[in-house]
């Protein structure tokens, strides 16, 4: 997809049901439309149903079957809108703004941004993280109940951060940050490591397991030694929470994973923020 630079160029590429149908289909089915069922090619288009049908099961369907936007009442331009603002708002985007730019109710924003940040959850990512790692740990303030109003309890939500230089993020939530925990992830979601930064803290010494571990003494003002230092991931945690106090101003605990999931997808992709969109509608399209 050529890259959309505003706003209003969005509006413009998905000013009609049609067009978006159009930019799915190429999405869905770049080398020609397939049955979702049993997978034959090539069906009949059914022009007076704007559906196609199935030459060997005869099962009816659209570009929408089986995907989060199927049979919902929210038409596919306000979809489309809402899914290229959660992607170039580097701090995201809360329910109640997205409410007034595509102009639905707050139940409604609500149910489409949960269901987009769903579609930007890590396994969109097929590549393990490789190369120069850097990985720290943070303490986030979340509210307990997921009430989001009236009197809201606060508590410290313990995560992890794993940044690939120049590449890819995965960020984490940890019931505790016991080096125990801390490995299991470290071991699911890294690849051929050339080397790997973090603080001196005792409990990411086992990091030396995975490749050739340097680590910077905070506490004693060391933050760059040569090519060691973890700027990179504590960038991405000041960005982040950030969003969380200036954007949405509190998460529960609960639904907190989805939002470190949205911010690592949009900062991993970054400087590729023409496909951005694409890879979340593929994501949408599987789900």
């Amino acid at each position: 997809m050529q890259k959309i630079k505003s706003l209003v160029d969005a509006r413009k590429e998905f000013s009609t049901q049609i067009k978006c149908e159009e930019h799915l289909i190429r999405i869905r089915w770049p080398d020609g439309v397939v049955c979702p069922r049993c997978g034959t090619k090539h069906p009949t288009y059914l022009q007076s149903r704007h559906k196609w049908q199935c030459k060997t099961c005869r099962y009816q369907f659209s570009v929408t079957s089986g995907t989060i936007f199927h049979k919902t009442h929210i038409d596919l331009p306000r979809w489309m809108l809402a899914v290229w603002l959660m992607c170039h708002s580097p701090k995201g985007i809360s329910s109640k703004q997205l409410q007034r730019e595509i102009g639905v109710t707050y139940k409604t924003a609500w149910y489409i941004t949960k269901r987009i940040r769903r579609a930007m959850r890590h396994n969109v990512f097929e590549d393990l993280l490789c190369g120069i790692i850097e990985v720290d740990d943070a303490v986030v303030r979340a509210s307990g109940d997921g009430t989001p109003s009236g009197n809201v309890k606060f508590e410290g939500k313990n995560v992890l951060g794993v940044a690939e230089r120049g590449g890819l993020l995965r960020m984490f939530t940890l019931e505790d940050l016991k080096a125990k925990s801390i490995k299991r992830v470290i071991a699911q979601n890294l690849g051929e490591v050339q080397e790997i930064y973090s603080d001196a803290a005792s409990r990411l010494f086992f990091l030396a397991e995975f490749g050739l571990h340097q680590s910077v003494a905070h506490a004693y003002d060391e933050y760059v030694l040569g090519d060691a230092h973890v700027n990179t991931i504590e960038n991405a945690w000041s960005l982040f929470k950030r969003g969380l106090i200036g954007i949405y101003h509190h998460v529960s605990t609960k639904c907190l994973q989805e939002y470190l999931d949205e911010f690592a997808f949009r900062y991993s992709h970054r400087r590729e923020k023409a496909k951005m969109m694409d890879l979340v509608l593929a994501s949408c399209l599987a789900r």
